[in-house]
């Protein structure tokens, strides 16, 4: 298969705007999609990940957004649909694979990760991408896919694990150097050391390791 791998600007994305906005990242799958003479509407789920206080402020401000059409929110997980100018059906043509979930960072800037047997898809994306979102290539090129991240987007956490890996990921403590000690993220979550370093290492083994390298 031909696959294409790019960084995208935030700034020109709706969802990338109101991210580095309120300082969270974000990470989701395209799910359909369908269109009027006017719009593309998108349908999109996924996840938030940042400070409690800035999610908040993220989804009250998606709500307000002329480009929402509707949303439903379960705690960090999100299922909206949008509308998107008609140019940029390409993006989403159903016969482009979608690898990994869309990486939305908070530090400005989109991953996309996709597929497809037929190359001038891919063209047409990377063409897309340059003109509106200043698309740069990270990878483009044939080789044959061994995995696809789909089924879930995250594996099941407990509260307890999500809470401490957002922690550990929002104070630096996977910066290298490690910004922050486990025993301060141990305090500001308020159990123990070793309690801590329990749901920690459990969310660690259950995480996508691929997903968090780009949060």
């Amino acid at each position: 298969m031909w696959v294409l791998k790019m960084r995208l600007s935030s700034e020109k994305q709706f969802l990338g705007g109101l991210a580095m906005k309120h300082n969270v990242s974000l990470t989701g799958y395209p799910l359909s999609y369908w269109k009027d003479r006017k719009w593309l509407y998108l349908v999109a789920a996924g996840f938030i990940f940042g400070e409690e206080k800035n999610k908040k402020a993220l989804i009250k401000d998606i709500k307000k957004s002329k480009e929402l059409v509707n949303i439903e929110i379960n705690g960090d997980f999100a299922i909206m649909i949008i509308k998107q100018p008609l140019f940029s059906e390409a993006a989403y043509d159903p016969r482009i694979i979608r690898l990994t979930p869309v990486v939305i960072n908070k530090t400005g800037y989109h991953i996309w990760d996709m597929a497809s047997f037929d190359r001038k898809l891919l063209v047409k994306v990377l063409n897309f991408a340059e003109k509106y979102l200043d698309g740069k290539v990270i990878k483009f090129c044939e080789e044959k896919v061994s995995n696809i991240q789909f089924t879930h987007l995250l594996p099941e956490l407990t509260k307890n694990q999500k809470k401490a890996m957002e922690l550990a990921i929002n104070k630096g403590y996977y910066n290298y150097p490690k910004q922050v000690k486990m025993e301060k993220l141990a305090r500001i979550m308020g159990i123990s050391y070793s309690t801590y370093q329990a749901h920690l290492k459990k969310a660690e083994g259950k995480l996508l390791p691929s997903i968090f390298e780009q949060l």
